[in-house]
C-alpha cells in the first residue's frame, strides 16, 4: 500500500495563520524595552497556547493536519510544544483526531469521516450529536 502524501491547504493556512497572529499580538506582553528598541517578550502560557489552537481549529471549521498547523504556529510556538498541547487537548476529549494526523473540533469533523476519529470519547459525542440532528 502506498502512502497518501499529505497536501497543504495554502488558503486556510493563510487565513488561520492571520487570526492566530492578530490573537498572538494581542496576547503578547512586553516587560522590557531599552532604547536601542530591545524588546523581551514573555513566553505564552500552555492555557494561552490552547486557547490559540483552539480558536485555530474554530477558524477552520474544519479538520486541520498537522503539517498545517506547523505552518499556522510558524514562529508562535516551537514544534514539541504544539505537539504536546495537542495531545493534551485530545486526551481530555476537547479535540478530535482523525486518520492522517488532522485534528478538529468535534462539531467540524465532516459526517463522512466519523469513522477516522481516533478518540473514543469524541467519538460518541459526535454520534449521539448526530443522531438527535
Amino acid at each position: 500500500m502506498v502512502p497518501v502524501k499529505a497536501t497543504v491547504d495554502t488558503r486556510l493556512v493563510e487565513r488561520v495563520r492571520r487570526k492566530i497572529l492578530e490573537e498572538f499580538e494581542s496576547m503578547r506582553q512586553t516587560i522590557n524595552a531599552d532604547e536601542l528598541g530591545i524588546e523581551i517578550t514573555l513566553a505564552l502560557s500552555d492555557e494561552e497556547i490552547e486557547k490559540l489552537v483552539l480558536e485555530a481549529l474554530r477558524e477552520a471549521r474544519q479538520p486541520i493536519s498537522w503539517r498545517e498547523f506547523k505552518q499556522i504556529f510558524a514562529g508562535i510556538v516551537g514544534e514539541d510544544r504544539l505537539r504536546r498541547i495537542l495531545a493534551s487537548l485530545k486526551a481530555r476529549d476537547v479535540i478530535a483526531e482523525l486518520t492522517r494526523t488532522r485534528y478538529s473540533l468535534p462539531e467540524y469533523v465532516p459526517l463522512n469521516e466519523v469513522n477516522k476519529v481516533k478518540n473514543p470519547r469524541v467519538l460518541a459525542k459526535i454520534l449521539r450529536r448526530t443522531t438527535i440532528q
